[in-house]
């Protein structure tokens, strides 16, 4: 079965609108039909749920949403909404390269599954939902006339919003597993975010999960549709993302910090992701992120 890839790009364009790092829209919003089918996505998408019924398939589990449900999809995972007619709530996509915090790195990026599974559903008291709905309300009030200062405002709020979610399904389970206690492809993401900067290699990942490189393809594959290639790839091109709009460096300390031999060896590696330079890229994420 051929399950479609969703961009925030592709959505932007179909649109004719500039793209940006994030969509915010009502659980209503006759746009959002083709999320009833199974799909996977390159962004994040948190629903939440304030009054009325939501179907949600994420992976193999269906999770019946309710009054002061969420639910944070992260990506590529399969998932896909049934929405009801009486249902009143927002949705909130936005892709990695927002997070470039420190914080938010380390407790999603590296995508500890333990953690993903409390995330994909999350029930919450009433003033717990209320507390993180109303940054979900901000967000989506502010969204409806963008500005520069408020394009900063609403990514603000995400990271604070997805914190609270955090702490929230923190209290609600005990005993988060660590790193150790993780399945294959956790401990891979976890092993790719300690050691992406010096180990690009599959055969250096599959040594340390004392796994083959045909398993470890077969679990990412199972998990993202990727190969493991392409996984340690995008984890290398987001920080590239990151660093090219954030850190104020230039190419050749990019390439250095990130163990290029040079700066054209970069060059060479997101022309071959991308087909574009990483001037090329700079501008775009520019436009994306900063106007």
């Amino acid at each position: 079965m051929d399950i479609p890839q969703y961009t925030l790009k592709a959505y932007f364009d179909q649109k004719k609108s500039p793209c940006l790092s994030f969509n915010v829209y009502d659980i209503q919003d006759l746009s959002i039909g083709k999320d009833s089918e199974l799909h996977r996505s390159d962004y994040f998408q948190v629903v939440l749920l304030d009054d009325g019924l939501v179907n949600h398939r994420i992976e193999h589990e269906h999770v019946q949403l309710k009054k002061n449900h969420v639910t944070v999809v992260f990506p590529h995972q399969v998932n896909a909404l049934e929405i009801d007619e009486n249902a009143k709530g927002i949705i909130i996509q936005f892709d990695e390269v927002l997070f470039c915090s420190d914080l938010l790195k380390n407790e999603l990026i590296s995508y500890n599954n333990d953690l993903m599974n409390k995330l994909n559903h999350v029930v919450l008291s009433t003033e717990e939902f209320s507390k993180i709905n109303a940054y979900g309300v901000q967000i989506f009030e502010l969204f409806q006339d963008l500005t520069p200062i408020k394009k900063e405002q609403i990514r603000f709020h995400i990271k604070i919003m997805l914190l609270e979610i955090i702490e929230a399904a923190h209290q609600k389970y005990q005993g988060f597993q660590t790193p150790g206690q993780l399945d294959y492809f956790a401990r891979f993401k976890t092993l790719i975010e300690s050691n992406f900067k010096s180990k690009r290699t599959v055969s250096y990942y599959t040594g340390e999960l004392q796994l083959t490189p045909k398993k470890l393809n077969a679990i990412c594959k199972e998990k993202t549709g990727k190969t493991a290639l392409n996984i340690i790839h995008e984890r290398i091109l987001t920080e590239i993302k990151r660093q090219l709009i954030f850190s104020g460096k230039n190419h050749k300390e990019i390439a250095y910090d990130l163990g290029f031999d040079s700066p054209s060896a970069l060059n060479k590696f997101v022309y071959a992701k991308l087909k574009e330079t990483p001037s090329e890229l700079k501008e775009e994420l520019s436009r994306i992120y900063k106007y």
